[in-house]
């Protein structure tokens, strides 16, 4: 009887524990809130700048070289110098140059003696037609030949095409020189400048020829230049993928040296809508995508809605999504799960 009355003891104890476990339990997840705050999400068509940096370069830049192949006898001028058209900025050693007019001319004198000689005698019926038209041909072969070597000795040397500016010097003197290569980076002072910068492909689809840019150079801080899309180029570059466009300066500072690099925001003059929210509503960001969470009709649970970043505005971001956004959790936000219980704050 003893034992059993234990045993009844025993187990309404262990009863009664279970009964408080479970009276705790349900108390704690009554308490289980995550006090949050909100706030209105705005819906904009905006035109989201484009950031992206590129080089000063004047509109009329020029390679200069040299035609003919050679080593380089003398050099004029000096990087960074102004000159004015037709002054001489460097000439090859003419050496062989002038060793070949002096062949092409005697080739020439002699084609046209025997040219004049076989003319005479096919006058005479002594040469045939066939000895007449091979001397006529070796005559125009012989002053082709002196055209041609003169032409390269009137461009062995290169002379400023315009009043301009040396911006780079390539080559020095004594270096041997291929036809063509340039010797000079040449541009005339009286040239507007521009500036090339690459996009992405999802950038280069949100511009047009004429949408408003604002530059930055670090050789003037405390000034904002304006400039214009002046061209797009069309395919990539196939160095790095990104495509090519070139902006015009509308400024009047021309105080510039070729070369200067420019922090570029352009302004797409197509709009485009987004959702303007706090940055404090964002979680999980990974790349351009994240989430955010907003709350449910009855206010007392989340939602996770997923987004993409278009843009970070200084405390806030521009982004889209596929759900309609009117409030999103600011305030807390970070301690949510999607199953959390919320408690609006005001």
């Amino acid at each position: 009887m003893k034992r059993n009355r234990i045993k009844i003891l025993l187990v309404m104890t262990v009863i009664s524990l279970t009964v408080i476990a479970c009276n705790s339990e349900v108390k704690e997840s009554k308490e289980e809130f995550v006090s949050v705050k909100t706030a209105q999400v705005k819906y904009e068509n905006i035109s989201i700048p484009i950031n992206t940096s590129g080089k000063i370069m004047a509109s009329s830049e020029t390679r200069l070289s040299f035609l003919t192949g050679g080593i380089i006898k003398n050099i004029t001028v000096r990087e960074g110098q102004k000159v004015k058209k037709g002054v001489l900025l460097a000439s090859l050693d003419l050496s062989e140059i002038e060793a070949q007019v002096s062949n092409a001319k005697n080739g020439y004198i002699k084609a046209k003696r025997d040219f004049e000689r076989v003319k005479n005698l096919y006058s005479d019926n002594v040469a045939t037609l066939e000895q007449y038209q091979n001397s006529e041909t070796g005559y125009e072969v012989a002053e082709a030949n002196l055209k041609i070597a003169e032409f390269n000795y009137q461009h062995s040397k290169i002379t400023a095409p315009a009043d301009g500016k040396i911006f780079k010097k390539i080559a020095e003197e004594g270096e041997l020189v291929s036809p063509g290569l340039p010797v000079f980076l040449f541009g005339t002072t009286s040239s507007s400048w521009r500036i090339l910068v690459g996009l992405i492909d999802k950038d280069i689809l949100k511009i047009k020829i004429g949408d408003s840019a604002v530059v930055e150079l670090d050789a003037y801080p405390n000034q904002k230049l304006n400039a214009f899309v002046s061209e797009i180029g069309q395919s990539a570059n196939p160095m790095n993928g990104t495509y090519e466009v070139e902006l015009n300066l509308k400024s009047g500072v021309n105080n510039f040296v070729s070369g200067f690099v420019a922090r570029v925001q352009i302004y797409p003059s197509r709009k485009q809508g987004i959702y303007l929210i706090p940055s404090s509503a964002l979680v999980e960001a990974d790349g351009d995508k994240g989430f955010v969470y907003r709350a449910n009709k009855s206010k007392d649970t989340v939602e996770k809605i997923p987004i993409t970043i278009i843009k970070i505005l200084d405390d806030k971001l521009a982004v889209q999504s596929d759900f309609r956004l009117t409030e999103v959790i600011n305030d807390g936000a970070v301690y949510l799960k999607a199953d959390s219980k919320i408690n609006i704050v005001e």
